[in-house]
């Protein structure tokens, strides 16, 4: 029971650990899904973000697994993760930086290039990268002390996942700017650190 086995200051690690996660989880899903997956051409970048997607699908069964094992309030954890200013932050940075987020890209133009290249840059190396690895380290340090050893474990499998998916987003990324070098621009490359100093 989360009562008994955390002071508050722990409870909360957990909850917005989970909260956070539960939703980030579903974003980082559906965008690897419908934007990055449906504008990929090989077969076997389109298989290999597949799985992507399928891991971030059983992070999120995994999640809710674990709100409902502690008996967490799933609209109390939605309504927490709405209301945290630092959360609330880290979803606008997403929203403005990415506004144009579709599929079917018009993989022609230059313009269409550089969003989909800061799309993968966003998802893989920001959020998933900077955002995500924020909330491991409080959650596995409670496992190291000895709480909450199934979430510590679940949330391990979750790092090593999320290492996968970091550098696959990073192997993504340099192989467009690779096969595309008129998109990485002095501006664009301006762009894309002060994206991840905001990220950071």
């Amino acid at each position: 029971d989360l009562d008994r086995q955390l002071d508050d200051r722990e409870r909360n690690i957990i909850r917005i650990g989970i909260g956070y996660f539960c939703s980030a989880e579903g974003i980082v899903g559906d965008c690897q899904q419908t934007v990055i997956r449906e504008n990929l051409t090989a077969p076997e970048l389109k298989m290999a973000v597949g799985r992507h997607v399928q891991e971030e699908n059983i992070h999120t069964e995994s999640l809710l697994y674990m709100i409902s094992s502690l008996r967490i309030n799933p609209h109390e954890m939605s309504a927490l993760f709405l209301s945290l200013p630092s959360v609330i932050k880290k979803n606008e940075l997403i929203t403005r930086e990415l506004p144009k987020l579709r599929r079917n890209l018009d993989l022609t133009k230059v313009e269409n290039k550089r969003l989909f290249a800061k799309t993968i840059f966003g998802i893989t190396q920001i959020m998933e990268g900077t955002q995500f690895f924020g909330l491991f380290l409080p959650i596995l340090h409670l496992q190291r002390i000895g709480k909450m050893p199934g979430i510590g474990q679940m949330f391990r499998y979750t790092l090593r996942d999320e290492t996968n998916h970091i550098e696959l987003g990073r192997k993504l990324f340099l192989s467009l700017l690779e096969e595309n070098p008129d998109i990485l621009t002095p501006d664009f490359k301006c762009e894309l650190i002060e994206f991840m100093k905001a990220g950071i």
